[in-house]
């Protein structure tokens, strides 16, 4: 990414509309000062904007900010991309908040600028991963993906009858989260020796990239009875090759995270499964440890939160609702 455009980001960083700018303050990052006294100000960097898990998270934030004391306000860029993340977290950096929520975009690449928010005094907490140092964040708030994978490998057996092909969709090799994911839906299904395991394809967080890859699988894999997306873009591609491999209801798809039109397509029948965390429950406790931090208070270092497993016939239960990430608070 060239300097110039870095440096432009860094001006002026973009702000999530989706769920306002901060809860009863003036949405600035500049408050600074923490104590338990003063109002105190977190800002949120999500992976990306406009991704309806990273804006559950925040509204989960907004949802708790008033009456913890703080001012909260969300800034990211459109892309999942370090050297924008990086601008922004620099940006934030220089108007000296009490602290920074992250969902970071890489878990070395993001050491650097958030040690230098650690060294000018601001705590840190990281949202959906650590960092791969892990004496930067005063805590890290996310489910096990390993279960999470798991989960989602004993639903797929279940839907295809412990037999037939499967593949798995992930977005780019080298991160932990999907990684775990991957691992757990392998080990789930390594469990069931008549269901062969085409093993992992990225896509790179593209939907068209993730249909392709269906679609082309299944062309070359008549038995193709099963595929496993990792994420919400490869969910959503799956969807649509599926379709164009005019393979509905013959192929089950069982995802990781939500969308409307995910959701959607639970409804419809065209996905049966998807493995849902609680983003705005994060968001939540994001920001109740973050109060505690500020003020001083010892904090969880390690911190889990929990998931459903929706499906067609579950989807609109109060339960799994309650769970289902949204663009808008």
């Amino acid at each position: 990414m060239k300097r110039a455009l870095a440096a432009a980001i860094a001006a002026a960083a973009v702000f999530v509309v989706a769920c306002g700018g901060d809860d009863g303050g003036s949405g600035s990052a500049s408050s600074g000062g923490g104590g338990s006294a003063s109002k105190k100000s977190i800002v949120y960097v999500p992976g990306l904007t406009g991704n309806p898990f990273y804006s559950t998270v925040a509204c989960g934030a907004k949802s708790v900010a008033a009456k913890n004391n703080v001012n909260f306000s969300v800034q990211g860029a459109p892309e999942w991309n370090v050297a924008k993340q990086t601008a922004i977290v620099n940006a934030i950096i220089a108007k000296k908040p009490d602290a920074i929520m992250i969902s970071h975009n890489d878990p070395k690449a993001m050491i650097v600028p958030l040690k230098r928010a650690e060294s000018a005094g601001i705590k840190v907490m990281t949202i959906d991963g650590d960092l791969a140092d892990t004496s930067i964040a005063v805590s890290n708030i996310q489910s096990d993906n390993l279960e999470g994978g798991r989960l989602a490998g004993e639903r797929m057996a279940k839907l295809i009858g412990g037999k037939g092909t499967v593949i798995s969709i992930d977005n780019d090799p080298g991160f932990p989260i999907s990684e775990a994911r991957v691992k757990g839906f392998n080990d789930a299904i390594a469990k069931y020796p008549n269901i062969k395991n085409l093993g992992v394809k990225y896509s790179h967080n593209e939907v068209a990239e993730a249909a392709n890859i269906v679609s082309t699988t299944a062309g070359s894999n008549p038995d193709l009875v099963g595929v496993y997306a990792a994420e919400t873009n490869n969910t959503e591609g799956a969807i649509t090759g599926v379709r164009e491999a005019k393979k509905d209801g013959k192929i089950s798809i069982v995802g990781y995270d939500t969308s409307d039109p995910i959701v959607a397509a639970l409804r419809e029948g065209k996905v049966q499964g998807v493995i849902v965390q609680y983003p705005y429950g994060e968001g939540q406790k994001g920001i109740e440890t973050l109060v505690k931090a500020i003020d001083g208070t010892k904090v969880e270092r390690n911190q889990t939160a929990p998931f459903v497993v929706a499906t067609p016939d579950n989807v609109d239960d109060a339960k799994v609702q309650q769970y289902i990430y949204k663009l808008n608070c």
